[in-house]
C-alpha cells in the first residue's frame, strides 16, 4: 500500500533531498528510459508504454525537474515516485496498451530507486491518485 505526502510535507520531511538532476541522461539506463518514453517505436510489443509529446532531451530533463521540484510523494516499500500534475486534464502524451492510445496521461512520474544514477521519469493519469491524501495531515496532494 503507497503513502502520500503533498510537496509542502514532502519537502519539510526531506523526502525529495538529495536528488541529483545535474545529469539526466548520464547513464544508459537513463538514456534508455529517454529513448522509450520519448518514442512509440517498438510500442506494439508492449503492454503498456507512455510516451511523453516531445523527444527532446531538454523538454525531458526539465520535466523531471519541475516534478521533483513541485510534485508529491509517493512510498511504497523501498519505492519512491514523484509525481507532478501540471494542469489536471492537460495531456503530457500518449498512453499506449499494445502500441494503441489508451489515454492522454496528465502527470508526470518520476522514479527515484535506491541508485543515485536510476532516475527516470514516465505519464500517468492524475485520476489514480485524486482520491488520495497526504499521510501527515490530510491535504490535498496537489
Amino acid at each position: 500500500m503507497a503513502t502520500y505526502y503533498c510537496p509542502a510535507h514532502a519537502d519539510a520531511l526531506g523526502l525529495k533531498a538529495g536528488i541529483d538532476t545535474s545529469d539526466l541522461l548520464g547513464t544508459t539506463y537513463q538514456r534508455e528510459k529517454h529513448a522509450k518514453h520519448t518514442s512509440t517505436s517498438g510500442s506494439s510489443s508492449e503492454g503498456v508504454r507512455t510516451v511523453f509529446d516531445s523527444n527532446s532531451t531538454a523538454y525531458y530533463a526539465e520535466c523531471i525537474r519541475a516534478t521533483i521540484t513541485h510534485g508529491f510523494v509517493e512510498l511504497t516499500g523501498q519505492r519512491k515516485n514523484i509525481l507532478f500534475v501540471p494542469s489536471t486534464g492537460s495531456a503530457l502524451g500518449v498512453k499506449l496498451n499494445w502500441g494503441v492510445e489508451a489515454s492522454k496521461p496528465d502527470t508526470i512520474v518520476v522514479v527515484k530507486t535506491s541508485q543515485a544514477s536510476a532516475i527516470h521519469a514516465f505519464l500517468d493519469n492524475s485520476s489514480n491518485y485524486s482520491t488520495s491524501r497526504c499521510a501527515q495531515r490530510g491535504c490535498a496532494l496537489w
